[in-house]
């Protein structure tokens, strides 16, 4: 099944509102990491650092099939660099 074709700019409102997203996730990863003093965070930090990581990882895996999605509709080249190839 094909995906939805998406215009050019329901593609780059999507693509904004996620490295929005993606740029809060890696605050959050560097607050929560850099509370790490060498001891090794607390159980319920580690649990939020790692909730973090595995969102952080969704969503790079949604700016890619974002990209995708719109090479498909023809309106770019795919990006063999991923989602962070910008």
């Amino acid at each position: 099944m094909q995906p939805e074709k998406i215009s050019q700019d329901e593609y780059e409102a999507e693509l904004n509102r996620l490295h929005e997203r993606r740029e809060e996730l890696e605050e959050q990863e560097t607050t929560l990491a850099s509370h790490d003093h060498g001891g090794g965070l607390p159980a319920d930090q580690q649990n939020r650092l790692a909730k973090v990581r595995g969102e952080l990882a969704d969503l790079l895996q949604e700016i890619g099939d974002l990209q995708d999605r719109y090479a498909d509709a023809g309106g770019a080249p795919p990006q063999p660099d991923g989602a962070l190839g910008e």
